[in-house]
């Protein structure tokens, strides 16, 4: 399809038409096709509705003919024997769900909430089948009992995990959906919501967290509101190295992109010195920013490792296993499932670890060496860096801190330690943990300044690596 009408006009479809009147459609052209659907046709798809567990045709001419939720069994009269045996067995159905009642011999109470419940039934079995599906296709057997659904709405909820499916929930919104066999030994379906302009789908096999969105003001909202409280609800990077002259421009910049997020949705406005103009009830504007990004995207989703669990054991670099070893990423291991995967990759983990003389066993402990995340970084940066030597005679540069960094953004490397910008001229390179900022701007003369915080990024003309 071109998207184009007759007159090379934009095509537009009402969304209406896309949910409902193409399926309508068709059935009108398989009925004028292959004529109308036999009696045997009509019995046997009533009867499948008699128990299913969602909302049916049954369901809706139930509910038409019961006002006030009540219907008597007379009102089903005059129609086809075979609907009106299927409603009555709809009903019993209904009543072992305790969605209706016989108050009396053919009289009957109706659940007044009946179809939404109904169609969250229909939702949860959709939802187990494309969990199921997912894992078949992955090749991972999981007991049904331990299939569960993640629940933004619970506050402080952890969700860890390998990622085995994902796809649309819903093509019409773009909401996304991911199946996760987690480290708890169950698996776990979750709705992400629809992906900003610089967020990535999941990529099946990571290793991924999820949290559930808190919709409160964060820290560096507070400090954009302690600024502007003292410049009338004005806001700039200059105002807030007054109030810190401690702050880095990493950590200022980190307040600007906050700002300006804020901005696409309406609820700041930038002036043309570049201040912001961000009000005194700053923390309100926050707060429902935060309420509409709870509803957009109820779900924060963090890469733990870009690696398969398999290949982390004996990997150079800094990996999801060591974070976890030393702490920084706890999780708490099934017996079961992925967790038992995982514990057992720990424990071969541990042992390269002290045999690499990083790790040391003292009393039945596991001592780990002072800086050994950073020596493992360290490591697979060089050994990379060697390669990209090998291969393009380019001579690498360490950036220290308080360093500058200008050169082209040549393209992204996905390491064990994690995503690192290869940034070069015409002689060096350097290589740099990278943001998805850079993307923007790939192939094109960049600047930075190296902070402890980090690197705040420019698009500049200046050539050179700074050292």
């Amino acid at each position: 399809m071109r998207g184009k009408d007759e007159e090379g006009n934009d095509l537009v479809i009402a969304r209406d038409y896309i949910a409902h009147g193409f399926r309508s459609r068709a059935a009108e052209l398989i009925t004028r096709e292959f004529g109308p659907e036999t009696e045997i046709e009509v019995a046997r798809k009533l009867q499948q509705e008699i128990t299913a567990e969602r909302f049916t045709r049954l369901d809706r001419s139930i509910l038409r003919d019961a006002p006030s939720e009540a219907l008597e069994l007379g009102a089903l009269s005059g129609r086809e024997p075979v609907w009106q045996t299927a409603r009555i067995g709809r009903l019993r159905t209904l009543e072992r769900m305790g969605l209706a009642e016989e108050c009396e011999p053919g009289r009957w109470r109706i659940d007044p909430e009946l179809e939404p419940k109904l169609r969250r039934m229909g939702e949860r079995g959709d939802i187990v089948k494309t969990m199921h599906r997912e894992m078949a296709a992955a090749g991972i057997t999981r007991a049904a009992g331990d299939y569960s659904i993640f629940d933004p709405e619970r506050d402080g909820q952890r969700l860890v995990g390998r990622v085995v499916g994902e796809g649309f929930a819903d093509e019409l919104t773009e909401r996304r959906y991911v199946v996760i066999d987690g480290v708890d030994g169950r698996t776990h379906y979750a709705e992400l919501g629809s992906l900003r302009a610089n967020e990535e789908a999941p990529v099946r096999n990571t290793i991924l967290e999820l949290r559930s969105r808190a919709a409160e003001p964060r820290a560096i909202d507070r400090t954009i509101a302690s600024v502007a409280a003292r410049h009338d609800g004005i806001y700039s990077d200059r105002l807030h190295r007054e109030f810190d002259p401690q702050a880095s421009g990493e950590y200022v910049g980190s307040h600007v992109r906050r700002l300006e997020a804020m901005r696409r949705e309406g609820m700041v406005s930038r002036l043309a010195d570049g201040s912001w103009n961000v009000g005194r009830d700053y923390l309100d504007r926050a707060l429902e920013y935060e309420k509409l990004q709870q509803r957009n995207n109820p779900v924060r989703a963090a890469v733990l490792s870009w690696q398969r669990l398999e290949d982390l054991p004996q990997a150079l670099g800094s990996t999801w296993l060591d974070r976890t070893l030393v702490g920084k990423e706890p999780a708490e291991l099934a017996s079961t499932g992925f967790g038992a995967e995982v514990e057992t990759a720990l424990r071969t983990r541990r042992q390269w670890l002290i045999e690499q003389g990083l790790a040391r066993e003292e009393a039945g402990q596991i001592r780990f060496a002072r800086n050994m995340l950073q020596t493992l970084e360290a490591r697979e940066l060089a050994r990379t860096a060697a390669d990209i030597s090998a291969r393009s005679g380019l001579e690498h540069v360490d950036v220290k801190a308080g360093g500058k960094i200008e050169g082209v953004y040549r393209r992204m490397l996905t390491l064990n330690s994690g995503r690192f910008a290869l940034i070069e001229r015409s002689h060096e390179f350097v290589l740099v943990p990278w943001r998805p900022v850079l993307e923007r701007v790939r192939g094109q003369m960049v600047s930075g300044s190296v902070g402890g915080e980090g690197i705040s990024w420019s698009i500049g003309i200046k050539r050179g690596i700074g050292r």
